[in-house]
């Protein structure tokens, strides 16, 4: 946590404190003696406190409001005099310890190992099969199991070693959050903050966790902070400790605004658009160089319409990544559409609903096509549908080179989809609008350069139009590259084609 010296009630000499005290931060916020000789104290409960005699309960009252976070002795004889008494009062236990045990505490952050047991009890309680440990709270905290927390899922932000023992409560550990930055989690755990960093932190993990979780001590304003902030929130559900309280803070998420875009470089029947769900709206793709459909087109706004003759349906997904803002975006084909089915045979009430997609995206990252099976690798199929292995060798290399340029660390995943039958389907998916940039913004950062430079090397815009579409046939299986290399969860579904077209 930001900025956190431990405050410390101190029973014995300050000076000797001090000496045999090591490099940590810390705070003595006053000293306590105990009154009487042997266990003669025990009869009237009373301690001196600051100099002042003071009864028992003051000293509770005094932890409890955030005064203090540990009981420290000096003298061992002394802790083990009192500890059960102190015990007896309701202290937790792992607040009350000799200096030597408070030396070995972690130094960057306040742990409770009470109040760290108490979560994982609520964790199981509670509907979170997932949670992310943004800041390795349970790595640096004194648990080493998940005790009987036997249903939640804990994934860990370290980029630093641990004990292997913490392996008992962790499934997978990442070294930074951008590495797991397409997961998506029930709750995300961050160690207690300064108000600003926890709000940059509420923000950062919008697209991570729907919970944030942190831990707020008595006395400390972050408690405070997100109650006079109540209104940023869906809810905020409190659960106290000794010594603070964990706060669990929903957010407040607006309807998803839900698209999926119908690709279509032609009229086609208007029965079917008819009779497609809610939130399925048909964009023209090329609209720039072909007859005007009467759809909405990808030649507005910030856009590459006219370079569809040679890239197909990527104009179109181009057009909706600069020019929408749907959290929720898809893509079909005119002829091609999901469905939940078994069986594949075109039917209008067997097309993928809102609902149903949004059902799924709260298990899975993206939904995609089922695999379909080819005897030929991608190569040979481009090839075949070229019938020119040179052009389709200079046009390989070409992309290649572009990728290797931009995003070297692809390269082994394009060389695999290229030399593989195994592969989803055309540019046909539904995702969170954060995956979908992602991917655009890697796909576009070399691709367009890649199919400038194969204008300028052959002449396709003086070829048939299945020769032109050389760059679209490998462009329409970048996604699978793309794929290969990010670790989604990816739900796939059965596509439905459309008779006669």
């Amino acid at each position: 946590m930001s900025g956190y010296v431990p405050k410390i009630l101190l029973c014995g000499d300050k000076a000797e404190f001090y000496s045999r005290v090591g490099e940590r931060p810390f705070k003595i916020a006053g000293e306590v003696s105990f009154v009487g000789e042997g266990f003669n104290f025990l009869q009237d409960g009373k301690i001196s406190l600051d100099g002042e005699i003071k009864n028992y309960i003051d000293l509770q009252l005094k932890q409890m409001g955030g005064g203090i976070d540990y009981l420290v002795f000096n003298n061992l004889n002394d802790f083990n005099m009192v500890r059960g008494v102190l015990l007896g009062l309701g202290f937790p236990f792992d607040k009350i310890m000799t200096l030597e045990r408070f030396n070995a505490l972690p130094t960057e952050n306040f742990f409770d190992l009470d109040a760290d047991t108490q979560l994982m009890a609520h964790l199981k309680n509670l509907p979170f099969k997932t949670l992310l440990d943004v800041d390795a709270h349970f790595a640096k905290s004194q648990l080493f199991t998940k005790g009987f927390n036997d249903k939640t899922e804990i994934d860990c932000i370290c980029a630093n070693e641990m004990l292997p023992i913490k392996e008992n409560i962790y499934n997978h550990v990442y070294k930074n959050l951008s590495a797991c930055q397409f997961k998506h989690y029930d709750a995300a755990l961050i160690a207690e903050k300064e108000p600003a960093d926890f709000d940059r932190a509420f923000l950062e993990l919008e697209n991570i966790a729907d919970v944030v979780i942190t831990f707020a001590r008595y006395g400390f304003e972050l408690g405070e902070h997100i109650r006079a902030t109540l209104i940023h929130f869906a809810k905020v559900d409190v659960f106290k400790s000794f010594s603070g309280e964990w706060m669990f803070c929903y957010r407040r998420k607006p309807p998803e605004d839900f698209m999926i875009y119908v690709i279509a470089y032609k009229k086609f029947p208007e029965e079917i658009i008819n009779n497609l769900p809610e939130d399925y709206k048909v964009i023209h793709a090329g609209k720039a160089v072909y007859e005007d459909c009467g759809y909405l087109g990808d030649d507005t706004g910030d856009n590459i319409s006219y370079l569809n003759p040679y890239l197909n349906e990527i104009t179109a997904i181009y057009w909706a990544w600069k020019n929408t803002t749907h959290t929720i975006i898809g893509f079909c084909h005119y002829r091609r559409y999901f469905t939940e089915s078994n069986d594949d045979t075109f039917a209008y009430e067997k097309i993928l609903t809102r609902e149903a997609a949004l059902k799924i995206l709260d298990k899975y990252d993206i939904i995609t096509t089922t695999i379909p099976k080819i005897i030929l690798t991608l190569r040979e199929a481009i090839e075949c549908n070229v019938q020119n292995i040179e052009m389709v060798k200079i046009a390989e290399s070409t992309i290649r080179k572009h990728l290797m340029r931009t995003h070297p660390d692809y390269l082994d995943a394009f060389d695999y989809v290229f030399n593989s039958s195994h592969v989803f389907n055309r540019h046909i998916f539904i995702t969170r609008r954060n995956i979908f940039d992602a991917y655009c913004t890697w796909l576009f950062s070399f691709f367009i350069d890649a199919v400038r430079e194969l204008l300028k090397i052959l002449p396709l815009s003086q070829m048939p139009y299945w020769r032109q579409r050389l760059p679209a046939f490998f462009s329409e299986h970048m996604h699978n590259v793309w794929l290969i290399k990010n670790n989604l969860r990816i739900k796939e579904l059965n596509i439905m084609l459309v008779p006669g077209l």
